[in-house]
């Protein structure tokens, strides 16, 4: 007889052990053979015990959170490594499965773990399905930052279970640049501030040599007089469409748990194979800022940390350092014991003279910016309240005029025409 398939045996009568002692047999030791000519129940007692003894370290239930992928104890954006690490791969179906932040058992589990973390893949089918595939990111999203203490094996942090790293991988950094080096807003307005996060890596590294996923925090200067974080936007780099992303912002997370204003959770990974060996744009981040209550000068700055980067061996990959240049915002709003202070500026539009009035302090010096912050030149005033700025030479367009006084700072844009 030809052999087509082997399975355990489920919701069968089991005959008596032996026709004396009338006791039933253990179901484990049962086996279904199919054939082409009939199906049998044969008692394989050597083969079964075998077998057991084999999957041993597979026998014990697993009990899951879904969403938390690499079982350290909450759902976050960290949970997408795993799923990119073991995209594309099959197992075992949960029975009852559902998105829902509860208890839910698997067993039989996966008949393998993630490569170095020892996970089992059945934590990583956060739908259950028995497919590893994009559509499991949407429990993450779902239960993110919801948190368990009692899955099966126990929660433990992730990092600590890599236990390899790639020597060999190359060592990229993150640079963060800004569309703008210096922000001018003027009284009661807003203005737009985009942040670049940028992968850097060296030069003609290969594939192989490269990071499958990396996965980190954001914080920002936050100050909701300053910051109006309800209109923070990411926009992550979708090209290629091999990525994956989770990001969670003050605003974007679904339901009631959210990273606090000020916060972001980042992570990108490719579907099972090495994306990330060149330089890369990660995603780009809107701010609007708000200078109502900015007084002076300050500065906005983003800060990085707890960068993880995994290859599709699941090893680490060791990460370099976070770059950037901090934004200087520049505002005309005053402390409030100088609430007469204010500058005027005629004609506007201007073509050739620029007229500058400062009736309530003399004025200092005068710097021409553009609307990108770029200081073209400047000029000293010399202690007058009224200063006529020649501006023929300008391009026609929007230009910004700060204006230095003994009383603080103003500026004030100006339309320039031929």
């Amino acid at each position: 007889m030809s052999l087509l398939s082997v399975k355990y045996l489920q919701d069968v009568t089991v005959p008596p052990k032996s026709k004396c002692s009338g006791d039933l047999m253990p179901f484990s030791e049962y086996l279904i053979v199919e054939t082409n000519h009939s199906t049998m129940r044969l008692a394989l007692f050597p083969i079964a015990t075998a077998l057991l003894f084999c999957s041993t370290a597979f026998a014990q239930p697993v009990t899951l959170y879904p969403g938390d992928t690499n079982n350290d104890g909450v759902a976050n954006h960290f949970d997408l490594l795993p799923i990119g690490v073991a995209f594309g791969m099959e197992g075992i179906p949960r029975p009852g499965a559902s998105a829902n932040w509860q208890p839910q058992i698997l067993f039989p589990p996966w008949p393998d773990a993630l490569p170095v973390s020892g996970i089992n893949k059945g934590f990583v089918d956060c739908d259950g399905n028995g497919f590893i595939d994009t559509f499991d990111l949407s429990a993450i999203v779902l239960n993110f930052d919801s948190l368990q203490n009692n899955a099966q094996p126990l929660p433990a942090p992730y990092p600590p279970k890599l236990v390899d790293t790639c020597l060999s991988c190359a060592k990229p950094d993150i640079s963060i640049t800004y569309s703008r080096d210096t922000l001018f807003t003027e009284e009661g307005g807003f203005d737009t501030l985009y942040a670049y996060i940028i992968l850097r890596y060296p030069p003609n590294v290969p594939p192989p040599s490269g990071a499958l996923g990396i996965a980190f925090d954001v914080a920002y200067n936050y100050d909701p007089d300053k910051i109006v974080d309800a209109l923070t936007e990411v926009y992550p780099d979708t090209f290629p469409d091999t990525r994956m992303y989770v990001i969670a912002t003050s605003t974007a997370a679904r339901f009631w748990r959210l990273p606090a204003p000020g916060r972001m959770g980042f992570a990108a990974a490719g579907r099972g194979a090495n994306v990330f060996f060149i330089s890369d744009t990660l995603f780009v981040a809107k701010f609007i800022i708000d200078d109502m209550i900015i007084r002076g000068e300050e500065q906005f700055s983003i800060n990085i940390s707890n960068v993880l980067l995994v290859n599709n061996l699941e090893q680490i990959v060791c990460f370099g350092e976070v770059k950037q240049e901090p934004v200087l915002i520049i505002s005309p709003v005053s402390e409030p014991d100088l609430k007469g202070f204010d500058v005027h500026l005629s004609p506007n539009p201007v073509r050739d003279i620029l007229v500058i009035e400062s009736p309530d302090t003399p004025v200092e010096k005068v710097e021409i910016h553009s609307l990108t912050g770029t200081c073209l030149f400047s000029a000293s005033a010399g202690d007058s309240r009224r200063f006529e700025l020649p501006v023929e030479a300008l391009p026609s367009g929007v230009w910004v005029a700060v204006v230095y006084t003994q009383q603080g700072i103003n500026a004030k844009k100006f339309v320039k025409y031929p």
